[in-house]
């Protein structure tokens, strides 16, 4: 039956009964795929139909059939449908209807990005600063735009979105820097309180500040950090500060954190000091030459890893 429909399609005889069939099709297991092909062939006659589904159809634990219908609908170029349906408010209390219902949104976000227009650009934009679907963080992040970059910043705050963030910042870092640095020095709801997601927002706007250099005058306001209490926010400070001035101290705050136990850390401080090996040698050959038969054992962790990290450079060995 779905064959003869496709066929049917594809031979542009077709009427609103068939175009309904179709659309129904899209719920089936079997036959989805061929009718977001056969809806596709029929062309712009196919979008009423469509857009009633999307915006009047109820949403479901089983999402894929109306994600179907946004993958046909961006197909045929329908992308103000898909901004009507991102725009739209819906009131969904189920916690898994909703859940389902933002894996549909997520693939409008999608389809959106591929329209490249002003118009898509800024629903993405402002469906973001409201809403952190990762579908729309990707889809923002693709148009490479440094007006997205308050938008992608306070994305970082999302667990699901900000891999995406951080993607969609390092092409604009210029425009976004006093928005991450802003974001550094925002921990919410207060210093004293702060929320798990909001150091995690913290850690990777310093992050992206610490891939490359930082102007010297945009130091003073994060100089601060160097004494922050949590070892990542405080490295990437250092990492800062080193490049800048090649301080003595901040290197010290890096091999002092070579003995934390969060192994990503510690690889991470690893690679920036090989990185840096001829401005940190010195202070690194000290450090190795360092360890004595009463060094503890962070102290011996510590000479370690130096030695592993001055092999390259220097030849020593354990």
């Amino acid at each position: 039956m779905m064959a003869e429909s496709l066929a049917r399609a594809t031979q542009m005889d077709y009427d609103q009964a068939g175009i309904e069939r179709l659309v129904q099709g899209l719920f089936s297991l079997t036959d989805g795929e061929l009718s977001i092909a056969a809806l596709v062939g029929i062309g712009e006659p196919s979008i009423p139909a469509l857009r009633r589904v999307l915006l009047e159809g109820k949403p479901s634990t089983v999402y894929l059939p109306r994600q179907r219908v946004v993958r046909a609908l961006g197909e045929l170029g329908a992308f103000y449908v898909l901004s009507e349906y991102l725009l739209r408010e819906k009131d969904i209390r189920d916690p898994e209807l909703r859940l389902a219902e933002e894996a549909v949104e997520n693939a409008a976000a999608c389809e959106l990005g591929r329209c490249q227009s002003d118009r898509a650009f800024y629903v993405l934009r402002d469906l973001v600063a409201t809403r952190k679907l990762p579908g729309a963080v990707e889809a923002l992040a693709h148009f490479r735009r440094e007006e997205a970059a308050p938008a992608l910043v306070a994305a970082l705050e999302s667990d699901f979105c900000r891999s995406a963030a951080a993607d969609g910042i390092r092409p604009i870092r210029a425009a976004a820097v006093p928005y991450l640095i802003f974001s550094v020095r925002s921990p919410e709801p207060s210093r004293a309180e702060e929320s798990p997601s909001s150091l995690r927002r913290r850690r990777a706007a310093l992050r992206l500040l610490a891939e490359e250099e930082v102007d010297a005058s945009r130091w003073p306001s994060l100089e601060f950090l160097l004494n922050e209490s949590d070892e990542w926010l405080q490295s990437s400070a250092a990492q800062i500060a080193f490049r800048l001035k090649g301080s003595e101290s901040a290197l010290r705050i890096l091999l002092r954190h070579l003995t934390s136990t969060d192994w990503v850390l510690v690889d991470d401080i690893a690679q920036f000091l090989r990185q840096h090996l001829s401005a940190a040698r010195e202070l690194l050959v000290q450090e190795s030459n360092a360890a004595s038969a009463s060094a503890t054992p962070e102290e011996e962790k510590r000479c370690r890893l130096v030695r592993w990290i001055l092999k390259p450079e220097t030849g020593v060995t354990d």
